[in-house]
């Protein structure tokens, strides 16, 4: 683990109730916006999922609120949700869920998935950390399994990573670390690590390129 993600772990550690009040203080600043972006990702993990049979095993790495596990559950799928933090961890409980305390860069995934899922989980791992990541999740997928993943692009920064606190969403009251990646850095990876790209968009920002989606096939 790197020293940026394991102080980023510490600030989520220590943090998370703050970060669910601030979410939803954040959609509620317009409900009909969080509604259209809830169904977008509704939308996208369900067509992704269809790729598996129902009861397939899925991993969620990351799960925070537990909002996307609830939902893979609720689609069928045998999903195992996890994150870092205890408020996370009980969150994601309340939603009938029965998580795992999990940290994908210090502890081993024991299990074969179908299908590993991360949603705004990446953006705090330097590039080093992801290599391993790359590494754990090909090792944990059956063959012809799925990984769905999403990193910031950067092509809208002036950094290729940076500390930060967002004043006007999702404040938590201490920096974290974020990296941006490039496709081309992306693709790269992706190509030494015996995946093949099964679908790739851009979406979000103002010119709905904030973020590199990716769905891999395990070769």
């Amino acid at each position: 683990m790197s020293k940026e993600n394991d102080l980023t772990v510490k600030v989520y550690e220590k943090k998370a109730s703050v970060y669910l009040k601030t979410t939803i203080e954040h959609d509620n600043l317009d409900l009909e916006k969080a509604k259209r972006k809830r169904k977008k990702l509704n939308d996208f993990i369900k067509i992704n999922m269809e790729l598996l049979p129902k009861n397939s095993k899925v991993l969620e790495i990351g799960s925070a609120d537990g909002v996307n596990a609830a939902y893979i559950k609720e689609l069928g799928y045998n999903i195992t949700a996890s994150d870092i933090a205890n408020d996370f961890l009980n969150e994601i409980k309340n939603k009938g869920l029965n998580p795992i305390k999990f940290n994908i860069l210090e502890d081993e995934i024991t299990e074969k998935y179908s299908a590993i899922f991360a949603w705004r989980v990446f953006v705090h791992f330097t590039k080093d950390d992801i290599v391993k990541v790359f590494e754990k999740v090909h090792d944990a997928l059956e063959n012809d399994g799925i990984f769905v993943f999403n990193m910031m692009n950067r092509e809208i920064k002036k950094v290729d990573n940076e500390w930060v606190d967002f004043p006007n969403e999702y404040q938590m009251g201490a920096e974290r670390f974020y990296q941006y990646f490039s496709e081309n850095e992306i693709n790269e990876l992706i190509n030494k690590k015996e995946f093949k790209i099964y679908s790739f968009h851009k979406e979000g920002g103002e010119n709905n390129n904030k973020w590199l989606v990716y769905v891999l096939k395990k070769k």
